[in-house]
């Protein structure tokens, strides 16, 4: 708690070294200005994490760090302009589950078809669904890239069937560490799924679902959602990008942080 005070009490001159939030956007849409690239979150849902989704965890350091028994969080994409390139971090729920991305792109003027790139951290549903209208692929020109280990433990699933017919020629594979349009680095975070993937452009981490509660997580990384696959994997993986991010000079974008879903300096939200 003290780190945490420290760093909130940081903040003002962070910001003002680093980079600086331009604008909000009827709270759904934060914009930022990085030197060599733009960055906005896109809020696809408002959601919360309820403590019984995380049954292996004591029962008393639920209560403290989640008293009113759910935690605040988010399902959120983030699209990068970096290169003359658009470049989206996973697609969110999509609207027939009720994401607003879609509506959130249109009020930017950013239409589907300027999407060059879509990379998507895993392929649970609230990542890939907004990839589809029913059978129909919402971005005609847009190459897609998933890591090899998460595409083949999917594979048998139904809407990563439907995607793959509906995007064919424009899914493309990866392995871990591998650089993709020469500036997107990638990184084995396996154990949430087994090709679970965090990003890297530049100074900024797109963490994927590394964190589900951030009150609680943040706190206690040997916490594990039921989405965790392998929880242990999980844990060691939590761990090492923690330590990664902890460096004032880096910020992490969460699938599942709420607010802006930003980080710096590992614990800062703005």
């Amino acid at each position: 708690m003290k780190k945490l005070t420290f760093l909130f009490a940081l903040l003002s001159v962070l910001l003002s070294a680093c980079h600086q939030k331009e604008t909000e956007i009827e709270e759904l849409v934060y914009h930022y200005d990085f030197q060599d690239f733009e960055l906005w979150t896109l809020i696809d849902k408002h959601s919360t994490m309820p403590a019984d989704l995380f049954p292996d965890v004591d029962s008393e350091i639920l209560r403290r760090m989640m008293p009113s028994g759910e935690a605040e969080s988010s399902i959120n994409a983030f699209l990068i302009h970096k290169n003359d390139k658009y470049v989206l971090f996973d697609a969110g729920l999509g609207r027939e589950s009720g994401g607003l991305m879609l509506g959130e792109l249109t009020g930017l003027q950013i239409a589907p078809e300027d999407i060059d790139m879509i990379c998507l951290t895993h392929c649970h549903r609230d990542h890939i669904g907004g990839l589809m209208d029913h059978d129909t692929a919402v971005f005609p020109k847009a190459e897609l890239w998933v890591s090899v280990p998460e595409l083949e433990a999917f594979k048998e699933d139904e809407m990563v069937r439907k995607i793959q017919a509906a995007y064919g020629p424009r899914i493309h594979t990866f392995m871990f560490g591998d650089t993709i349009a020469g500036f997107v680095e990638t990184f084995d975070a396996a154990g949430h799924t087994p090709g679970h993937t965090v990003y890297k452009v530049d100074e900024l981490y797109i963490i994927g679902d590394l964190i589900h509660a951030w009150g609680l997580q943040i706190h206690y990384p040997e916490c594990c959602a039921i989405y965790d696959k392998d929880p242990e994997q999980a844990v060691k993986t939590r761990k090492y990008f923690y330590k990664i991010l902890e460096n004032p000079d880096v910020y992490a974008a969460g699938m599942h942080l709420p607010g802006s879903g930003m980080m710096q300096a590992f614990g800062i939200q703005y």
